[in-house]
């Protein structure tokens, strides 16, 4: 076995720290997102990271119990590329959970239309979190305290965040932001009074003008870097996965760890920093830039084992790139495969979703098939076994080749694109009289070794092209002409074999003309 497979999963050292650190539990873990808009695979790192650390504690029989955040109560700040202007101007300001979801469906709110599909996806991917959402943590109270604590240190967390974070605080700064129940806005809506006895609250819109007393439960929210170390406090959190941006010196992590000590009176949860997820070519996912692949989107191509693996196997703290086309399929065979080199056992374990079937056909070679039987799965079988493939159950061939379907109409380059063509290209006129020849030549081989295998067929071609002077590249180019009218396609020999000899050999003296 080579050294770095020795080297223990980060997860189980994270825990070994955590245990060393905070004891034998119980503990609550917890995880946020602000759903904003779609919840992308990049989200996934913290989730699916807080779930890991959930799995190995409990491996080792501790208690637990895991939360996702939903943050609906946060307000729309801005009308993001995806969204109508003319329609969500007017709500710039308000709490996604109180205005309409994008598309109109009735009774359902922006942040429900969002949040919706993603815990579609917890299920699919395993991840048994109790869904929490920030909206009811303020209606219903949970949160007073850390409000009336935050209220009576107003100045003490002024002082802290300007040190820590070296920005001025105004004197006008409130760490609680009312929510004005005339016109909705909470962005500019600000406290005008507090009343300690009643915990009524009187705030003044900018926006409509607006003035009243209302109870403070309900009515607002803390601003973000109190509104953080107040669940803490509130909850109870232990362990808790957040991205680079919260992490750095400065940042709310920062803040909220002496916020949460000072002034609420409680410890700082475990931190489990993690690294975004770049799409490859296009950069960091952003939900408001609209640079994003949802969850459910990968998970329509792929087994929920494979996205989690892809989360799994890198440390939190390492850079991670996803590239939708080839290092996805290479991804789905180094879960289905137990003979890949750099299959990490350690991460397939932690990657467990329930009903996952391996089927033993590399997920690249399957679409290659796929495509070649025009999407009928009686003739992915006919093939495979004519090229020699075994698979573990027809159910579990169909599930895969449905993932292949989805796979090529969502995220697969022309590269991978073709489709045996039906009459002789027209393009093929435009080969030389040279590289017909040597197309016949091949018709010739082929009819002579109808049984032959990918392997043998490939080197059949590469001779006759060196017996003729011409390079194997421009002897394909022109094979693929014939067959795809494409100048590139899938490993020649092995092409041939899915297709059949006879199918090809017919094909090919009709390109060479003879």
């Amino acid at each position: 076995m080579k050294e770095e497979q020795q080297i223990r999963h980060w997860a189980d050292r994270t825990v070994d720290q955590l245990i060393a650190e905070k004891g034998n539990g119980p503990f609550l873990i917890a995880s946020g997102i602000s759903p904003s808009g779609r919840i992308h695979v990049g989200n996934a790192r913290e989730v699916v990271t807080a779930d890991i650390i959930n799995r190995v504690l409990k491996e080792r029989g501790i208690e637990t119990r895991f939360v996702f955040i939903a943050d609906d109560y946060e307000p729309l700040r801005k009308v993001y590329p995806f969204l109508d202007a003319e329609i969500y101007e007017q709500y710039v300001g308000a709490p996604i959970s109180e205005i309409p979801a994008p598309g109109g469906e009735e009774g359902l709110t922006y942040s429900e239309y969002f949040l919706r599909p993603f815990i579609e996806s917890l299920g699919k991917l395993k991840i048994d979190a109790e869904i929490i959402r920030a909206s009811d943590l303020y209606r219903d109270g949970v949160l007073l305290d850390q409000m009336i604590s935050a209220l009576k240190n107003r100045d003490k967390i002024a002082e802290i965040l300007n040190r820590i974070t070296g920005k001025e605080i105004l004197d006008d700064w409130s760490p609680f932001v009312p929510h004005c129940r005339n016109c909705g806005s909470m962005k500019a809506a600000f406290l005008t009074n507090w009343d300690e006895e009643s915990n009524d609250i009187s705030y003044k819109c900018k926006k409509c003008g607006n003035e009243a007393t209302v109870p403070m439960v309900g009515n607002g929210k803390l601003t973000w870097r109190v509104d953080w170390p107040a669940r803490w406090a509130a909850l109870g959190v232990d362990i808790e996965p957040f991205g680079k941006d919260h992490g750095g010196k400065g940042g709310s992590y920062d803040t909220g760890k002496e916020i949460v000590k000072e002034i609420f009176g409680k410890d700082e949860p475990f931190p489990i920093l993690y690294e975004w997820i770049r799409l490859k070519g296009l950069g960091d996912m952003s939900s408001s830039k609209g640079n994003v692949v949802a969850i459910e989107e990968v998970l329509d191509v792929v087994p929920p084992d494979v996205l989690r693996y892809f989360i799994t196997r890198p440390a939190p703290k390492s850079s991670l790139g996803l590239d939708l086309v080839k290092q996805l399929l290479n991804l789905v065979d180094e879960v289905d495969d137990e003979t890949k080199k750099q299959r990490d056992v350690r991460s397939i374990e932690l990657s467990q979703s329930g009903g996952f079937k391996p089927i033993g056909i590399p997920f690249n070679h399957l679409i290659n098939v796929f495509q070649i039987a025009q999407e009928d799965i009686e003739k992915v079988k006919q093939i495979l076994k004519r090229t020699g493939y075994t698979w573990s159950s027809d159910d579990a061939l169909a599930e895969r080749c449905d993932y292949a379907k989805k796979w090529l109409n969502r995220f697969a380059t022309d590269d991978y694109k073709f489709h045996v063509v039906d009459v002789l290209p027209e393009s093929v006129s435009e080969l030389s009289e040279e590289h017909k020849k040597v197309l016949g030549f091949i018709a010739d081989w082929l009819e002579k070794n109808p049984e032959a295998e990918g392997d043998e067929i490939h080197q059949a071609i590469y001779n006759i092209s060196k017996e003729n002077e011409i390079g194997m590249g421009k002897v394909c180019q022109a094979f693929y002409k014939a067959m795809i009218d494409k100048n590139r396609g899938p490993r020649a020999g092995w092409f041939i074999a899915m297709v059949g000899t006879d199918v090809v050999s017919k094909r090919l003296r009709e390109a060479a003309g003879s």
